[in-house]
């Protein structure tokens, strides 16, 4: 049986604490540089939840919505094309993870926390700059309110936005955190993206959950 404890207070509490982790961007969320890490085991049958639908255009202009990826393993992580900071680090660890998951089914997603200036076509060219392979793994835009529901009210990340005028590189502050999805649709564990013990464990989680 998969264990649950999206409801416990267990979970509220760390995932309370997850919102004042690490950000990238103009400085940190909630004003805290770290904190706790709600990752799990490749094995371990804890779900902290359910992914909500979206509805968001890829690097090529066509839609992808949650029933795209049903079936599969997935990540999700939070970039912006013109972020300073450790951007560019979630986005390596992201693409080492698609030459050490060739072979599976895991797909890999990377949300623009930019939408406004982060349209298809800039994530088209974001993308080829990572020789990332978009047959498996999308880079995705919306509107700002759809994708601050999805991240903030979904799945549980962090994401504030500077005041007008900021540098177009500290716009945006959001978590580091790349949250394991799996066949199913179903949080399964928060791993720091510029952390390579935790991107090791988020790539054994992906594995086990696409041997599930």
């Amino acid at each position: 049986m998969v264990r649950s404890i999206v409801s416990s207070g267990i979970v509220s509490a760390s995932l309370g604490l997850l919102l004042l982790s690490a950000g990238c961007g103009g400085g940190t969320v909630e004003g805290r540089s770290s904190g706790p890490v709600l990752t799990a085991d490749a094995d371990d049958p804890i779900v902290f939840g359910e992914v909500p639908e979206f509805r968001f255009l890829d690097q090529d202009g066509k839609e992808v919505t949650r029933e795209d990826l049903r079936g599969h393993p997935f990540a999700v992580a939070a970039i912006f094309t013109r972020c300073a900071g450790p951007c560019p680090r979630i986005t390596a660890g992201m693409r080492r993870l698609q030459d050490e998951l060739e072979g599976t089914d895991v797909r890999l997603v990377s949300v623009s926390v930019d939408p406004s200036y982060d349209r298809p076509e800039v994530l088209a060219q974001y993308a080829s700059n990572y020789t990332a392979d978009t047959s498996r793994w999308s880079f995705l835009t919306g509107t700002e309110e759809e994708v601050e529901a999805f991240l903030k009210d979904g799945l549980w990340l962090p994401l504030a936005r500077a005041e007008a005028g900021a540098e177009p590189a500290k716009a945006v502050t959001h978590s580091t955190k790349i949250v394991a999805i799996d066949r199913e649709g179903r949080i399964r564990g928060w791993y720091d993206g510029i952390d390579e013990k935790e991107r090791e464990l988020l790539r054994r989680r992906l594995i086990a959950l696409a041997e599930s």
